[in-house]
């Protein structure tokens, strides 16, 4: 009896084992992977998806970069792989190094018949990418559209569309659409309500005032750029002006600012002439822009006799000379703060754009147009 007993359970046991390998196998086999709602045919040669025992979704991470797009390399001797040169994971880690900081995983990347896999959300996240899952088709969806609203401070238009360009040479898919204007003003519309997922300022200070009414992701916000403050007149301009100081000069009638309180550029130029105690002199002379180009528009056509930009936007005119730059010490640091807004639907799409501003394609058309990359 003990026999029979016994035998009987040896055989339970062994149907059990077996039953929960067939389940395992159809856990696997039940997982679709999808890239922008196209399902993904994924050989079982090449490693086949599978949900692991905290349930998360599990894909080959090869199978799954080179079908976005890029390219993955194996050291055998690190246990590491690389997609696309600058992404790491290491066998047995949580954590994926990227070129813009790390990104750790609730799980360790594991190899299972040869292939590395980690959670399928983290390989899309790393790629710049959302995810999602179904439950109803148990599909595991790469989302690579993505359609971003970015508020930027009016003089970085031209350096801005440039790197525009290049991001979306690297993300066909994606949409970015760009409204430019005075910082402060573009804040107040943020405030407002105004749909943005990305804001890019001439000043720290409408950061901090965004940042003040948690309308911002914290862990987010760069200071990504400086400039300088610059003079300019008209560059057939006669006037016999070389300084800040000159603004007493009778021959200057309209001195062309940005509006102090939305226009970073206005308070930058206040600030200066404060500097010189010149800034009664300076107001009583000046005609208020509603952003940075404007100011350069006036003073380009010569409806200002003088006006006080960056030193990028001027170098952007040939309509223009400028006439001093500012001393440092004369107003506040010139420094372009990004961040990702709070209320963005698409979080990973927009830290992505945000971390091709970082990169080297994108400093070098900075450096191009004039800017400091911090």
């Amino acid at each position: 009896m003990c026999s029979i007993k016994k035998n009987f359970l040896m055989v339970l046991m062994t149907l059990l084992l077996l039953g929960m390998s067939i389940g395992s196998v159809s856990a696997a086999s039940n997982v679709n992977v999808a890239i922008d709602g196209s399902p993904l045919s994924i050989e079982a040669a090449n490693g086949a998806p599978y949900i692991d025992s905290a349930n998360r979704t599990m894909v080959p991470i090869r199978v799954v970069s080179e079908n976005l797009g890029a390219q993955v390399s194996w050291d055998a001797s690190t246990q590491t792989a690389t997609i696309d040169g600058s992404i790491k994971i290491e066998i047995g880690s949580n954590i994926i190094q990227t070129p813009y900081g790390q990104i750790t995983m609730d799980t360790n990347a594991v190899v299972q018949d040869g292939r590395t896999y980690i959670p399928f959300r983290f390989i899309a996240n790393a790629l710049g990418y959302d995810a999602t899952w179904t439950d109803s088709t148990s599909t595991a969806d790469v989302i690579t559209k993505s359609d971003l609203t970015i508020s930027a401070a009016a003089s970085l238009k031209n350096a801005l569309e440039e790197v525009k360009a290049l991001y979306l040479a690297q993300k066909p898919n994606a949409k970015v659409a760009i409204s430019y204007g005075g910082s402060g003003a573009l804040q107040q519309q943020i405030e407002q309500g105004a749909p943005a997922d990305l804001f890019f300022s001439a000043a720290t200070s409408n950061m901090k005032a965004l940042q003040d009414k948690d309308l911002l992701d914290n862990n987010t916000i760069k200071n990504l750029l400086q400039n300088k403050v610059v003079m300019i007149t008209p560059i057939d301009s006669t006037l016999s002006i070389g300084s800040f100081k000159d603004v007493t000069n009778d021959s200057i009638q309209k001195l062309a600012l940005g509006e102090p309180t939305t226009v970073p550029a206005g308070k930058y130029g206040l600030q200066v002439f404060t500097y010189y105690n010149l800034a009664d002199e300076a107001k009583a002379k000046a005609v208020y822009a509603k952003d940075v180009t404007e100011v350069l528009t006036w003073v380009a056509s010569g409806n200002a006799d003088a006006g006080v930009v960056y030193s990028t936007d001027a170098a952007s005119s040939d309509k223009v000379k400028v006439i001093t730059t500012a001393p440092e010490d004369s107003h506040d640091p010139v420094t372009y703060p990004g961040a990702v807004i709070k209320s963005t639907k698409q979080p990973v799409a927009a830290q992505d754009f945000l971390n091709f501003i970082t990169s080297d394609l994108a400093k070098a058309v900075f450096v191009k147009y004039g800017f400091t990359v911090l």
